[in-house]
């Protein structure tokens, strides 16, 4: 490749990179909302008379939504380290 071409290339790599951490990053914000929102159900159900029934429920999908949101950080972090220091990952 010359130059000039492998220039735009690292450009597009590094704007894609760009592009695909931001993604992630409001995936997470997303789902932190989500598991927010399912805490408060959670604590809200305390005072409801059948809320006891639906406590369980809230709370997987609390937990899983706070799972999904520290893969989805992980992710963005991956994707950043990549789109700083490639060559890092040309390496291995």
């Amino acid at each position: 490749m010359r130059p000039l071409e492998e220039e735009r290339e690292r450009r597009r790599l590094y704007a894609a990179l760009t592009r695909r951490a931001a993604l992630f990053g409001a995936l997470a914000v997303v789902a932190l909302l989500i598991s927010v929102v399912n805490l408060l159900a959670l604590i809200h159900a305390f005072w409801q008379p059948m809320g006891v029934f639906n406590m369980p429920l809230y709370l997987l999908f609390a937990m899983a939504a706070l799972w999904a949101a520290v893969n989805f950080l992980r992710t963005r972090r991956r994707a950043l380290e990549y789109r700083d220091h490639p060559e890092r990952f040309i390496e291995e």
